[in-house]
């Protein structure tokens, strides 16, 4: 069961970064921090249960280091996405210190030949308990690197809720999303800690006791790090708002928003719209002026990525003013001024001298059939009925 929920978890988070890097830079931390704890959960595995040689010579050892990046990876998660921003200054490559100290370490058995880790392999699988002896690394003892891990994360674990309880300190009117971040990112650190925690002991225990014994003894806790590692992926298909993160306006307008505000009826003068919610406001208002004004969604293929890069604004910006402030959806806005368009357009008699399927085209629909669908969807009428209303 392990095996297959950190499997899926790695191809979830593959996915999750393929699709919302471009629009969420912070979410690279979070699939690489999932992804290492899929990859660790496979080569813990492989390493214990498999009786498999070949397994155990790729799970084993090979990937120690690469696991002291999961605390750092939890870490610029927590902060850029609590920021909305990415702060990258130089002193942060001190995070990668012990990775670095524990590759040099594991540097020699890297440089072993595929054989050589295979034979490695069976050793563990005639007796599990060779673990604890073979030398993993020149520097550091099996115990210390066993231990390092937990220790290290938790730290980052700390690190990462002093942030977020700052950050809840600094905030005085927090809104829906805020709340959200806060109790999934409270979820997240909750969940991680308890795993390191069982990490922890039984790292400690390994070395200890028989393993085999160990394995048995704690075989609860194996159950409990499974079902509390898929939590994790479940609470972000269930509330995908949560890889908006805390959108953040910075406090400067821009002409285009000036110009905006120029229409709005409201004379709040620019020190107020510094305040982020007004901000979320007055860029709702320029997305709504935006479609009336320029009529993108008449361009066949117009995405809510184009419409981001038209306002020159991060495009998870966008879907958080829809999803917060518009209440509705990029498509079925869309939609729906197509519909409109399209109504005009029959009213003022061009099936005369064009047919149903140009009127489509005209009105940004890449297809008759999606246009005679949306449309009775939103009239109650095909566009045949409604031309045929209008005109009695």
């Amino acid at each position: 069961m392990i095996l297959y929920i950190a499997v899926t978890t790695i191809i979830f988070s593959f996915m999750m970064f393929i699709l919302n890097i471009k629009e969420n830079r912070h979410i690279g931390f979070l699939s690489l921090y999932l992804i290492l704890y899929g990859l660790y959960s496979i080569t813990h595995f492989s390493t214990l249960f498999s009786n498999n040689p070949k397994m155990v010579a790729f799970g084993w050892n090979n990937f120690s280091p690469f696991y002291l990046l999961a605390g750092p990876a939890l870490y610029f998660y927590v902060k850029s996405s609590l920021e909305d921003r990415i702060h990258w200054k130089w002193h942060h490559l001190a995070h990668l210190i012990p990775f670095v100290a524990v590759a040099i370490g594991i540097l020699p058995y890297w440089l072993t030949s595929i054989n050589e880790k295979i034979k490695v392999g069976e050793q563990i699988v005639q007796d599990i308990n060779q673990m604890k002896t073979i030398r993993m690394n020149w520097i550091f003892s099996n115990l210390f690197i066993y231990l390092s891990r937990p220790i290290t994360i938790i730290g980052y674990i700390i690190a990462s809720a002093i942030i977020l309880i700052k950050k809840i300190k600094e905030e005085k009117k927090p809104n829906k999303q805020f709340k959200l971040i806060v109790r999934w990112i409270a979820i997240l650190l909750a969940v991680s800690l308890v795993l390191l925690i069982i990490l922890a002991i039984m790292g400690t225990n390994l070395f200890n006791d028989n393993v085999r014994m160990i394995l048995t003894r704690y075989q609860y806790l194996h159950a409990l790090a499974g079902g509390l590692f898929v939590l994790i992926p479940i609470c972000l298909m269930l509330f995908p708002q949560i890889l908006y993160g805390v959108p953040v306006i910075e406090n400067t307008i821009t002409k285009n928003d000036q110009s905006s505000s120029a229409n709005h009826n409201d004379n709040t003068s620019l020190s107020s719209l510094n305040k982020n919610d007004e901000s979320f406001k007055l860029l709702s208002q320029r997305i709504l002026e935006y479609f009336d004004n320029e009529k993108p969604y008449l361009q066949q293929n117009f995405s809510l990525t184009q419409l981001a890069i038209a306002l020159n604004i991060p495009q998870h910006h966008v879907s958080y003013c829809f999803s917060e402030y518009l209440e509705t959806t990029f498509t079925k806005l869309r939609t729906l001024k197509r519909i409109a368009y399209a109504q005009t357009l029959l009213r003022e008699g061009i099936t005369k001298d064009f047919t149903i399927e140009k009127v489509a085209e005209l009105s940004g629909f890449s297809s008759r059939s999606t246009f005679f669908s949306a449309f009775k969807e939103q009239t109650g009428m095909t566009p045949a009925e409604y031309t045929d209303l209008k005109a009695e």
